[in-house]
C-alpha cells in the first residue's frame, strides 16, 4: 500500500477479509487507494469524519472510521454494481454519493473533492 495514503487509511484497509474483499470490491478499493488524485482527497474525507464524529457518535474513533471508511467504498460498489458501464456517468455518481452524505448529515456535497474526484476515477 502507497505510503503517502493518511496512516487510517493504511491500518483500515490493510489485512481485509478475502471473502469479502475480492472481485469488484477489491478492484473498487483498490482504484481508489492507487490513484495518486484520492491522497489529499482520503485526508480531507479522514478530517470530515473525525469532526463529524466529535459531534457524537457512541463508537469509539477508530472504530468509527473503520465504519464509514468501508462504507463510502461499498456506496461505490453499490453504484458500479447498477451501471454495467460506468463511463461517462460521473454526474450520477456525484449525485449519488451526495444523497448518501446528505443521509447520514456529513457534510460533503458533489463540490467537495472527495466527490469530484472520486467520479472522475470511477467513471474515466
Amino acid at each position: 500500500m502507497n505510503k503517502d495514503l493518511p496512516v487510517i487509511i493504511r491500518k483500515v484497509f490493510s489485512n481485509l477479509d478475502p471473502l469479502i474483499w475480492q472481485g469488484i470490491w477489491l478492484y473498487t478499493l483498490e482504484m481508489l487507494l492507487n490513484d495518486p488524485r484520492m491522497f489529499n482527497v482520503w485526508e480531507e474525507f479522514v478530517e470530515v469524519l473525525k469532526n463529524k464524529h466529535l459531534k457524537g457518535s457512541n463508537l469509539k474513533l477508530n472504530q468509527y472510521m473503520k465504519w464509514e471508511l468501508k462504507a463510502f467504498v461499498a456506496q461505490i460498489v453499490e453504484f458500479r454494481n447498477k451501471h454495467a458501464d460506468t463511463s461517462g456517468k460521473s454526474k450520477e455518481l456525484s449525485d449519488f454519493l451526495s444523497n448518501y452524505f446528505a443521509k447520514k448529515e456529513i457534510d460533503i456535497d458533489e463540490t467537495h473533492n472527495l466527490i469530484k474526484i472520486t467520479s472522475k476515477i470511477i467513471c474515466a
